[in-house]
């Protein structure tokens, strides 16, 4: 039974290697959805257990309940909490969130760690319910994503579907936190895996729709915040969203600026010292304004259904963008996303009751501009304007927010984008720690192929440089095209089995030959594992110079299986066509 299982788990590694495996990806993508479900219903109900510690109120968000000096407090002995965890680990171990998914895939092809994983678990649900102006989503993306990649590598599948295991658990993650399965799927394609494919959007998909389920089933289908209905006033307030979506754009820029420049300043803070900062900078703006604490369900909700008036408002957006700063600049184990939701909430009802003061708007329509403002901030700060646009969509479920929509997130992108050299608030934040990611498209179809799926699978057999007649008889019987030459301290010679054949042939008396002296066209060749991708195999061959790679894993003690061999016009070939 353990070896037809065995049997039956390497012939699937074989096939999901191919770049057109839809259906063996399309089920990875159910797996990878339910796993991760599973993962986001425990951490949310671990943070709701956290929760349910503070005062009656609180419980829900709702930090106005609290008292001041609990306000100031709760950050503060969270962050210096969380600050002690993290003091000790190894500096690697304290990398969490969407950063560390995006780094992880740009130079550890989709292997994310467990040590990781466990930070981002207890470091999330401490801050989630400390009050920290921090998101979900992050720790919700990190967590559905390692939940299905590390079953994955121990499966030791290959790393093109490694890829997509950490595409599908973000997009699950996303969808079982704020119950918004299209919202998930345009994140995990726009900002993580920046391309669009059948075989990307299939699993993707799949995996979105098992996390909603089993989230509905734990939590029931309400969405995150309450939205009321939502009209357009008139098409003559078009350009009046335009100037809304440039000045949230704006906004934004200033959002993705101010993270990147604290987070340089605090990069060589201890980390209990900085974790302990932020918490003081959110309880002093807690204390102020209690709305900008916590995620900010509660204060979306108020502010959609126009209960703020505009010197609120204009707070929530000043000191909730200050409080996110520190949270996020500090490297707080928790999203940005979140938070800016709050804020272009905020920022989109001022312009409402400023284009009301105008005689541009309609009094009801502010939850309409909060919403697009909510849409116009997302899009700005991850400059993924499709992601904004779906978010508002399926969080009003109103197809009439789809036209302004169009127009906010596009004004709102571009607007940031002449601030930040288009780049998003991860972007920046990967070049300033020297982490470059390529999304080039010779990139991006290599890393979505195996090289088991392009190497030659002919019988490859492996000889010492001296073999004796009798040995390499026997060999050739099995007919193999292919023979692998070791020798201690020398690279591992490739030999077409034709060659050897024709020796023996043409020398009939000759005992011994030297595989390395035949007359026969060698070439040099480095081993690379089976579950390596075309872009590591190219890689490797301009790293070693090599002529042709042999797939292989060692099992016993130096004696590898091979599985094929790949040279550069199988790699160029799979590319191709």
């Amino acid at each position: 039974m353990h070896e037809f299982i065995s049997q039956l788990v390497d012939r699937y590694r074989l096939s999901v290697a191919r770049h057109d495996a839809v259906p063996q990806l399309a089920l990875l993508g159910i797996v990878a959805g339910v796993l991760a479900g599973l993962t986001i219903v425990l951490f949310r109900m671990v943070v709701n257990l956290l929760q349910g510690l503070l005062p009656q109120g609180a419980t829900q968000g709702i930090y106005e309940s609290l008292a001041v000096e609990q306000r100031l407090l709760l950050p503060i002995a969270g962050g210096l909490l969380i600050g002690v965890l993290f003091h000790f680990l190894a500096p690697g171990e304290r990398r969490v969130g969407i950063l560390h998914i995006l780094e992880r895939l740009a130079y550890h092809q989709g292997h994310l760690p467990w040590r990781n994983t466990l930070a981002q678990f207890i470091g999330g649900a401490i801050s989630l319910s400390s009050g920290h102006s921090v998101g979900r989503e992050a720790p919700g993306v990190h967590l559905g994503a390692a939940s299905c990649n590390l079953p994955a590598q121990l499966l030791r599948l290959p790393n093109n579907s490694l890829r997509v295991t950490v595409a599908c658990g973000a997009a699950a993650g996303i969808a079982a936190s704020f119950n918004t399965p299209l919202a998930g799927v345009a994140f995990a394609m726009e900002v993580l895996m920046l391309e669009y494919t059948v075989a990307g959007f299939a699993p993707v998909i799949l995996a979105a729709v098992s996390a909603t389920v089993l989230s509905r089933w734990a939590f029931g289908s309400v969405l995150a915040f309450g939205v009321p209905s939502v009209t357009l006033g008139g098409l003559v307030e078009l350009p009046y969203i335009m100037i809304m979506g440039i000045g949230i754009g704006l906004l934004g820029s200033v959002f993705v600026l101010g993270v990147t420049r604290i987070a340089k300043y605090t990069r060589n803070i201890p980390v209990w010292v900085s974790f302990t900062g932020a918490g003081v900078v959110v309880g002093v703006c807690g204390m102020l304004v209690p709305q900008v604490m916590g995620v900010g369900d509660h204060t979306i909700t108020e502010t959609l259904h126009g209960h703020y008036g505009v010197k609120l408002l204009l707070l929530i957006v000043l000191l909730k963008l200050l409080a996110t700063l520190a949270c996020i600049g500090s490297g707080l184990p928790g999203g940005m996303i979140g938070p800016s939701l709050v804020i272009g909430a905020a920022a989109g009802a001022l312009f409402a009751l400023l284009g009301q003061w105008l005689g541009i708007t309609d009094p009801g329509t502010v939850s309409l501009y909060a919403l697009l403002g909510m849409g116009a901030m997302m899009a700005a700060i991850l400059q993924a304007p499709l992601a904004g646009l779906i978010a508002i969509l399926e969080l009003s479920g109103t197809p009439q927010v789809i036209f302004p929509g169009m127009l906010a997130v596009v004004a709102a992108t571009v607007s940031a984008g002449m601030c930040t050299q288009r780049e998003s608030v991860f972007q920046a934040l990967l070049r300033q720690r020297g982490v470059l990611c390529r999304d080039d498209p010779i990139t991006q179809s290599l890393r979505r192929i195996g090289v088991t799926a392009a190497m030659d699978r002919a019988l490859v057999v492996l000889l010492h440089r001296i073999v004796e007649r009798e040995r390499a008889e026997k060999e050739l019987e099995t007919d193999p095209h292919w023979i692998l030459v070791r020798e201690p301290g020398q690279p591992v010679l490739l030999l077409a089995a034709v060659d050897l054949a024709r020796a023996l042939k043409h020398a009939p008396d000759q005992q011994v030959f030297d595989l390395r002296e035949l007359p026969a066209q060698r070439l040099e060749t480095a081993q690379i594992d089976p579950q390596a991708s075309l872009q590591e195999a190219h890689q490797q061959i301009r790293a070693t110079g090599a002529e042709a790679l042999y797939v292989a894993r060692f099992g016993a003690p130096g004696i590898p299986r091979v599985y094929g061999i790949l040279t550069p016009q199988m790699i160029e070939t799979a590319y191709r066509y």
